[in-house]
């Protein structure tokens, strides 16, 4: 069941800037971490942490798992990308206004590493490989390798939501999964592979990245969707109208190439909408989507 209207997301979009950090710019910030709510611990959620490897040995996911203190019957599931970063923001306010209501299980899969990204394992993990499904250089960055999603849902899959799944009963019908930037690559090529997950939330896609990728291989793979998915696409148009500002992951195409993503899902069969956030940046909305996601509960 899906429990977010129209006129939720205009409120969501109007109100957006009151929960967005300041420190957040549109390029990543790369210094240490401070200890996050694991480590200060929380009077609502209870944390454990637990590491996974990648197939190649060459990656090692530390995966952090937030279970509700009060819990009643099965729970939905948040499973976050960039888990290292995104659990930066999981403040104790956050996780408070979480236990007003159903309060959700929060998983956030990233790497052994106290910077907010590992960019060379992400680069990999999150994006899709080319016609001959074989690992390759990174099209922006020739110094890292890509195309390994496969093999990273492999281990998401296989390994760490059937861990999650041990230690608390979920609700199938709300597991969602959130990534932003090569994250919302691999939130939408999880979508075209199969039905793993009810929600799929990708924020801020690199739908230009190696040459729109994405973009043809949704032409050239179709998935019935028979159970009832939701596909929320989150995108900052400040680089749309001051190009000045513009990041590496600049699309002139952005607005119109997220709304051709919708069209094809929504022709799927898959609840599909597209939220415009003004003013934000294509860094900002990391911060933006995953704590709307959060406060405004769109699983």
């Amino acid at each position: 069941m899906f429990h977010f209207s129209f006129k939720s997301a205009l409120l969501l979009v109007c109100g957006f800037n009151l929960m967005i950090h300041a420190e957040v710019q549109a390029k990543p910030n790369l210094a240490p971490l401070k200890a996050n709510i694991t480590e200060q611990g929380s009077a609502y959620y209870q944390f454990q942490v637990k590491y996974f490897q990648s197939a190649d040995q060459q990656r090692r996911y530390k995966v952090w798992l937030g279970l509700p203190r009060q819990v009643t019957g099965v729970s939905p599931a948040l499973f976050m990308l960039d888990g290292n970063s995104a659990m930066s923001y999981l403040s104790e306010d956050v996780l408070q206004q979480l236990a007003t209501r159903e309060a959700p299980i929060l998983v956030a899969i990233g790497y052994d590493t106290n910077l907010p990204f590992d960019t060379t394992a992400r680069a990999l993990d999150y994006t899709p490989a080319d016609e001959t499904g074989k690992i390759t250089a990174d099209p922006r960055q020739p110094e890292r390798l890509s195309g390994g999603s496969t093999e990273f849902r492999k281990v998401l899959l296989s390994q760490i939501q059937p861990w999650v799944a041990g230690q608390i009963k979920l609700d199938p019908q709300r597991q969602a999964l959130w990534g932003h930037s090569y994250g919302g690559l691999f939130v939408l090529d999880s979508l075209m592979q199969a039905q793993y997950f009810s929600h799929y939330f990708a924020a801020s896609p690199s739908l230009s990245w190696a040459d729109g990728r994405i973009l043809k291989n949704m032409q050239t793979k179709t998935v019935s969707h028979d159970q009832a998915q939701a596909l929320w696409i989150m995108e900052g148009d400040l680089e749309q109208h001051h190009p000045a500002t513009k990041s590496p992951n600049f699309n002139p195409n952005t607005v119109q190439d997220n709304r051709h993503v919708i069209a094809h899902f929504a022709q799927q069969g898959v609840q599909s909408k597209l939220l415009l956030y003004p003013n934000l940046s294509h860094g900002q909305m990391f911060a933006a989507s995953l704590l709307d996601i959060l406060n405004y509960r769109l699983f």
